[in-house]
């Protein structure tokens, strides 16, 4: 018992060596059995001689691979050379040593990151958990800076460009970890500069793999340029997590510059990535109204490319002056569906007070249809606009009658993943006498469903996310490709008849 307890011990420690970075199996050290044998001396007597250090601190010879399972980077720093670094997932396999297996508690990194030769900056970890089962040591590290060398921002910012558009690309760890051991009847030991040097490979971004998704609004309100507001898919392949900040893309059409997209706060994680993109078209530029016009027939095809403004981040600025992806626009800009519809659970309430002013209480629950973005509701009629739900799919008779009609009181605002019930005033319809017949049927209709369904027009003043920008967007139906919807009504419905005037 004692003897596995100890081994476990080890076993840990190397492990947790060999998390801290990759190990070059080519460039192994000689003494490995050396090492071994202290580890197996540690057990029974809970000695680490001098001798012991020294053959731990060269290249370590116990560990045989390293795997960083995912890597996040913040580059919005105050410092652009100074990003930020965290791992949820880096896994070690190590010598085996038959009989024992090396438990480790803790970790702690001391790590030099080299590409292409050049050493471009350091990561010092603070002290992490972690677990070792058989041969592997697994482990994670928290927030820690990668400080990049003054000589070596060159290198780092072609590092970043090698993430940026390579699949795949070799990066070298090296430096020294410091591991604290559970050694049972022994305590605890803490063995600093367990050396480690090793070659990796990163999987890259490959460039940005992008499709467009959806279009929230074409604002024309500038005479010289159409700013295309959609939702993009930005595809991750790697097991990166990138905090980019805003950042900027060139924009041509068959070759000709048209504009500039911009996306505030990238955020990228592993896979599918749902973004808000802002399309500043130029519109003095031929070649943009001919992408323009040939979407009414075609679909477009966009190339976006880093340039001198593609990040205010100097480092990453330069890393990603070498992306070049492509965007295809369809046709008349459709794209895919909503994430999800931007209302449901509609209902309507006639007053007591209904008929002297024509209000009525409109209740709605409201969430986001863009893909986790936020929403708040400005205007529910935006300028020039009279929005209204009309019946649909009742009878010849009823079908396009106004149910209701919206008057600017409907405000709210929701995150991108919940939802919120409001209830606001709404103008029911002034009838004429000729209309009695069919509003009599329109309350037999509703007494016996206790629904009735309805289309709206409802082009409503929004902003999407945080930038502050108020859209026009398209919540009726032929916007949001929804269906008939029902609307709720109760007993009190009865009560529209009152209102028709007599002959």
């Amino acid at each position: 018992m004692k003897f596995s307890l100890q081994a476990v011990a080890l076993g840990a420690l190397l492990a947790s060596a060999a998390v801290a970075a990759p190990i070059d199996v080519e460039k192994r050290d000689a003494n490995s059995d050396r090492i071994a044998a202290c580890f197996v001396g540690l057990i029974f007597t809970g000695a680490w001689p001098g001798s012991c250090q020294a053959a731990v601190a060269v290249n370590l010879g116990l560990i045989r691979t390293i795997a960083v399972n995912q890597m996040s980077m913040d580059f919005t720093t105050s410092n652009p050379w100074a990003p930020s670094t965290s791992s949820n997932s880096v896994v070690a396999t190590m010598l085996s040593i038959p009989g024992i297996t090396l438990p480790i508690d803790n970790v702690r990194q001391h790590i030099i990151l080299a590409d292409n030769g050049v050493q471009i900056g350091n990561i010092d970890t603070p002290w992490s958990a972690a677990n070792v089962k058989g041969g592997t040591l697994t482990t994670a590290f928290t927030t820690s800076t990668l400080n990049v060398f003054s000589a070596s921002h060159a290198a780092f910012s072609g590092f970043i460009s090698s993430l940026s558009t390579k699949a795949s690309h070799p990066v070298t760890l090296q430096g020294a970890v410091d591991v604290k051991l559970n050694l049972g009847i022994f305590g605890h030991l803490t063995i600093p500069g367990i050396g480690f040097k090793a070659t990796t490979p990163f999987t890259g971004l490959n460039n940005l793999d992008l499709k467009y998704v959806l279009l929230i609004d074409l604002n024309m309100d500038t005479a010289d340029r159409i700013i295309m507001a959609t939702i993009i898919n930005v595809k991750n392949p790697s097991k990166l997590t990138l905090k980019l900040g805003d950042v900027s893309f060139s924009t041509a059409s068959a070759g000709e510059y048209i504009g500039v997209s911009t996306i505030k706060n990238l955020n990228l994680q592993p896979g599918d990535n749902y973004v808000l993109s802002s399309t500043a078209l130029d519109t003095t530029k031929d070649a943009t109204n001919a992408f323009v016009n040939s979407l009414y027939t075609a679909d477009g095809s966009l190339v976006l490319t880093g340039f001198s403004g593609t990040s205010t981040n100097t480092a990453l600025n330069a890393g990603l002056a070498a992306v070049r992806s492509n965007l295809v626009v369809p046709m008349n800009f459709i794209g895919s569906s909503m994430s999800q519809p931007p209302y449901k659970n509609w209902a309507l309430k006639i007053l007591p007070t209904t008929g002297a002013d024509g209000l009525v209480d409109v209740t709605a629950t409201f969430q986001s249809p863009y893909y986790g973005y936020p929403v708040k509701m400005l205007q529910d009629e935006a300028p020039g606009e009279d929005n209204y739900a009309f019946i649909n799919s009742v009878s010849n008779d009823l079908d396009t009658l106004h149910l209701f009609e919206f008057r600017n009181t409907l405000t709210y605002s929701v995150s991108g993943t919940g939802a919120t019930t409001v209830t606001f005033k709404a103008n029911i319809v002034k009838f004429v006498a000729a209309d009695k017949a069919r509003i009599q049927a329109l309350v037999a209709y509703a007494q016996k469903n206790k629904s009735i369904p309805v289309q709206f027009w409802f082009m409503a003043r929004i902003e999407v996310g945080t930038d502050g920008i108020s859209r026009t967007v398209d919540f009726g139906n032929s916007g949001t490709g929804l269906g008939d919807l029902s609307v709720a009504v109760g007993p009190d419905f009865a009560n529209i008849v009152n209102f028709v005037p007599s002959a």
